[in-house]
């Protein structure tokens, strides 16, 4: 498919609410700020709309791919998909697997003694099996991520075009029941980190991709058009309410997808002049979601790394180290290196790497 310049803000700013939720914002919570961070916290999508987000562009790219790949060779299923896996590999394993190896030899906690879950790609399953996330937790998702793409590919490239309309459905509505289950039947509140569970996203992003293919979205739109006041209503009460509508986690996974393909659908198709230029287009933004990746793998453990060795050369009796040790003063300091970290990532390790995709085109 087209490259949509626009996706990219999307990524932009979906590893932005995932960094201020996991970061939250250097002000302290009292009351002077109390209103201030109540409308902060009401406005401003948290993480699990950022990771939400990004599991729905994924089944929309990844169905756009594949289904142009089978259009233009469907007589090699079995090299589409290979290509595919491949070129995912290419994409993922290099950066992770370093971080894994660095992190390992400057011991990062919690990550030797569960290498074999990190290895494996298999982070959720432990999270649900502890029952607590943990000091590199937040790779559950590139778990979930790596679990959809050995499954997809054989269901989009062997599945009749006929009735794949019916098996992205299904899809959506499997996810569904197993949040449902898991979460409200059985009360695993970390059920959400199921593969199974996020299905649902990747099949609403699939199902707009192979609608959008066959020119027939009317009736998707239509209902995406009407589920989208609701999902966004019930966002906006969950976010203001006290327990975040706790109480209804089951449910996050489809309000936060239903928002999603709505925000996709309108970036695909703006017409906009002015958003195009300044939002959509915007360079700064455009750059945040290309180097998103490295983004969203570094800042969990950069904050430690950060606090390990600046505590340790810095006096805080001194108003520098006050500024270096204080994390309220260096937030703008561990923003301001996290993003030279991925960048330096992206350019010199990660895109030289990529660039042996070409080796492997459908």
């Amino acid at each position: 498919m087209n490259y949509i310049k626009g996706l990219d803000t999307l990524r932009a700013f979906a590893v932005l609410f995932v960094i201020i939720t996991h970061w939250w914002l250097p002000i302290d919570i009292n009351d002077s700020t109390a209103t201030l961070c109540f409308w902060i916290r009401g406005l401003v999508p948290d993480g699990g709309f950022g990771v939400n987000l990004f599991f729905v562009l994924s089944g929309f790219l990844i169905t756009s791919i594949l289904l142009e790949a089978l259009k233009n060779d469907r007589q090699h299923p079995f090299k589409i998909i290979g290509n595919f896996i491949v070129r995912r590999a290419l994409r993922i394993f290099p950066i992770y697997y370093l971080t894994l190896f660095v992190l390992v030899t400057i011991h990062y906690p919690f990550i030797y003694d569960n290498l074999i879950w990190f290895l494996t790609y298999t982070a959720n399953i432990l999270v649900s099996k502890n029952q607590s996330f943990n000091s590199f937790s937040h790779t559950w998702t590139l778990s979930v991520e790596e679990q959809f793409y050995l499954l997809w590919p054989w269901l989009i490239v062997f599945t009749n075009d006929r009735y794949l309309k019916y098996v992205l459905t299904l899809s959506i509505a499997i996810g569904i029941g197993v949040a449902f289950y898991s979460m409200k039947i059985q009360e695993n509140s970390y059920g959400f980190t199921f593969m199974w569970s996020c299905v649902q996203a990747f099949g609403i992003g699939g199902l707009y991709a192979y609608l959008r293919e066959q020119q027939k979205l009317n009736y998707f739109n239509f209902i995406v058009n009407v589920l989208f006041p609701i999902a966004l209503l019930v966002h906006f009460w969950w976010s203001f309410s006290a327990d975040q509508g706790k109480a209804y986690n089951y449910c996050l996974i489809t309000v936060n997808s239903i928002l999603s393909i709505w925000l996709i659908h309108r970036v695909v198709v703006n017409k906009s002049v002015w958003i195009q230029k300044y939002v959509l287009e915007n360079r700064v933004l455009n750059k945040i979601g290309q180097i998103s990746y490295g983004l969203y793998l570094f800042h969990y453990p950069l904050t430690w790394v950060y606090d390990k060795y600046v505590q340790k050369f810095f006096d805080r009796s001194t108003q520098l180290g006050t500024i270096m040790v204080d994390w309220k003063c260096n937030y703008p300091i561990r923003l301001l290196l996290l993003f030279i970290v991925a960048l330096a990532s992206f350019h010199l390790f990660e895109k030289p790497i990529m660039k042996l995709k070409r080796h492997f085109d459908y």
